[in-house]
């Protein structure tokens, strides 16, 4: 009796002790688990203000890459990448499980706010990662909900930077300045003829409308939605991405598109978005802003305009004008440089 006692105590005290270890596990390693790591569609669900991204039939497919930071285990870097045309960056911390590690954090610089929360889980399959972020442009470099409004017309266009220097033309000798401006305003009287504004509303959300109204229409009409977004490393730098669609509409209905041209926007990540850089600028005054392509967008696009949109129902003086106006923008390496021969599309004054 006493020995089946004893052997029934025994027992159980194995089973304690082989219970207690099995509950006894090491915590994951976020250094060794998510350090310099990188995760594709295929090893993500990743939600960007509640959509999904890295699927099917999303608009982007980013790349996700943490990285150590020697200083402190208790944070890694994550990276996102092949989602804006700069990467995006936060610190976060982390916090080791026995199944899974979560890791938070939050940002607030220009030109955005960024919180993110999610969570790694490796197991026999492989490492997945479950990741939302809440993304916002902020208001440190561009007004957001504020309608810029543009109107056409022989002021619209302003000449900012530019170079001394004469050039003859129709047997007279011009002030190379004088007949950019000169062509400036007739463009802006150009586009007048038909469309009276264009208003352009940046939103939070990383998204813009762009509604225009026709000359001899009261209100304003829905143009095109886009996303943009505003570069954090270069200085008055935003990016704004068309669809396909978009991109063909603007490239031969707007643009024009002559027998041999250089392609305008370009599906960088090759995910059907097109970028085109812009360069911008705030005014002193509430919606006051100052817009154009960047370049070399901006000399692709006049290169283009001047053999086709630009000059349609043009006299043969005026379009060679209109030639000479592009001969001279484009000097001085100017196809490298945002701020050589600069006109910008100007809000109008309140």
């Amino acid at each position: 009796m006493k020995k089946s006692l004893f052997l029934m105590l025994a027992g159980i005290l194995l089973f304690l002790l082989s219970c207690s270890k099995e509950e006894v596990r090491p915590l994951l390693n976020p250094q060794t688990e998510l350090g310099d790591s990188c995760f594709y569609s295929s090893d993500y669900e990743f939600q960007w203000n509640g959509e999904a991204l890295g699927g099917k039939d999303s608009w982007a497919h980013p790349k996700v890459k943490f990285t150590t930071i020697n200083s402190d285990s208790t944070k890694l870097k994550l990276i996102i990448s092949s989602l804006n045309a700069d990467e995006i960056d936060l610190v976060v911390d982390v916090v080791p499980g026995v199944s899974d590690i979560t890791f938070s954090g939050k940002s607030s610089r220009k030109p955005y706010d960024l919180e993110v929360e999610g969570r790694f889980v490796p197991d026999d399959k492989g490492k997945k990662l479950f990741l939302n972020c809440h993304y916002q442009i902020n208001d440190f470099c561009i007004e957001v909900d504020t309608p810029y409004d543009f109107r056409f017309g022989e002021d619209c266009l302003s000449l900012f930077v530019w170079r001394g220097g004469d050039i003859e033309w129709n047997g007279n000798t011009w002030e190379k300045s004088e007949l950019v401006r000169d062509v400036l305003r007739k463009i802006g009287q150009r586009v007048a003829q038909h469309t009276e504004m264009m208003r352009v509303i940046f939103h939070a959300d990383a998204s813009l409308d762009i509604l225009v109204k026709r000359v001899g229409e009261s209100d304003f009409v829905r143009f095109a939605t886009l996303k943009y977004d505003i570069s954090g490393k270069y200085q008055n730098r935003m990016d704004w991405i068309f669809t396909k669609e978009q991109a063909r509409y603007v490239e031969t209905e707007l643009i024009g598109e002559p027998p041999v041209c250089a392609v305008l926007l370009a599906d960088f990540f090759l995910d059907g978005r097109y970028f085109l850089p812009m360069f911008f600028k705030r005014g002193a005054s509430p919606g006051e802003l100052y817009l154009n392509m960047a370049n070399p967008y901006r000399l692709i696009a006049v290169s283009r305009y001047v053999q086709t949109k630009g000059v349609e129902g043009l006299s043969e003086k005026d379009t060679e004008e209109m030639q000479l106006f592009f001969q001279i923008i484009q000097e001085n390496d100017a196809w490298q440089k945002d701020a050589e021969w600069l006109y910008l599309l100007c809000t109008e004054k309140r």
